[in-house]
């Protein structure tokens, strides 16, 4: 994979809502027409685009910030969020047991996830404008989110270690999954790869669509897209509402046209 997470400080943790077109100055003069192209399509069928900090951690806080702009109080009288809320918040009151039981060590974790409840535990309260300058503020509790998603992706990898292990040895040959999860997963800055996307959504039931920007789609031709969706525990298939961008090493988030406005994506 070739690595373009590189920004360092220089970029924004977080942007504000930008126009997808906006992706056309970087590829000014670029030999490859196919970039123009694909931005052009993608903008028929996304609003906006918010970019993420190159850093190695772009996959994760483009979850997680997504995430929590779906567990925001929704517009109306009846709270349509309500029940994934309280879900996600159930999902990470378990977590640190699991993750303990799995050999993390309680002292190690523990502030991490008291401060993932409690910020959950606010989200009724919290409006959009908040949950984008926590995401933006260098060394805010929000990191603390960002990296126990980390932390969950490992758990549920090492405990489901045979399932993944075939992965690993594409990836990696010769590690074992708690190898891998320890010098490519759990430190912060390590970039993202199929294995842990896959993990994260089937540890958090949650989906994720990954739209690639890579060159490789012509005039006519459609962008490769890549579905990462699981069953719930009713074998149910579990909703996919964050949608994001990826280019050579690096993601951002997309907004869908159909979202319209809703309550926070104006920010």
């Amino acid at each position: 994979m070739t690595n373009n997470d590189d920004d360092g400080p220089a970029r924004p943790l977080l942007s504000d809502r930008l126009p997808l077109l906006c992706l056309k100055a970087e590829y000014a003069g670029n030999v490859n027409a196919n970039f123009t192209h694909g931005i052009e399509l993608l903008d028929t069928r996304y609003a906006a685009l918010r970019r993420v900090r190159g850093d190695g951690n772009c996959f994760f806080r483009s979850f997680i910030f997504t995430l929590c702009e779906h567990l925001l109080p929704s517009r109306g009288a009846d709270d349509s969020n309500a029940a994934l809320r309280s879900r996600i918040q159930h999902k990470i009151q378990q977590s640190k047991s699991e993750l303990v039981a799995l050999g993390y060590s309680d002292v190690a974790i523990d502030a991490f996830w008291e401060t993932f409840v409690e910020y959950l535990a606010a989200m009724e309260t919290r409006s959009h404008a908040e949950l984008v300058q926590d995401f933006q503020t260098e060394g805010g509790e929000a990191e603390y989110l960002v990296w126990y998603m980390r932390l969950l992706t490992a758990g549920y990898m090492k405990k489901n270690a045979e399932r993944f292990q075939p992965f690993i040895d594409g990836l990696y040959p010769g590690q074992t999954v708690a190898q891998f999860c320890s010098t490519e997963v759990e430190p912060m800055g390590k970039e993202c790869d199929q294995p842990q996307i896959a993990a994260l959504t089937e540890a958090l039931e949650v989906g994720v669509k990954i739209e690639y920007l890579d060159g490789s789609a012509g005039p006519g031709e459609p962008l490769q897209s890549y579905l990462c969706s699981t069953v719930d525990a009713a074998e149910r298939q579990v909703p996919v509402f964050i949608t994001l961008l990826y280019r050579p090493g690096h993601y951002d988030i997309l907004y869908r046209r159909k979202d319209g406005n809703k309550s926070e994506h104006a920010t």
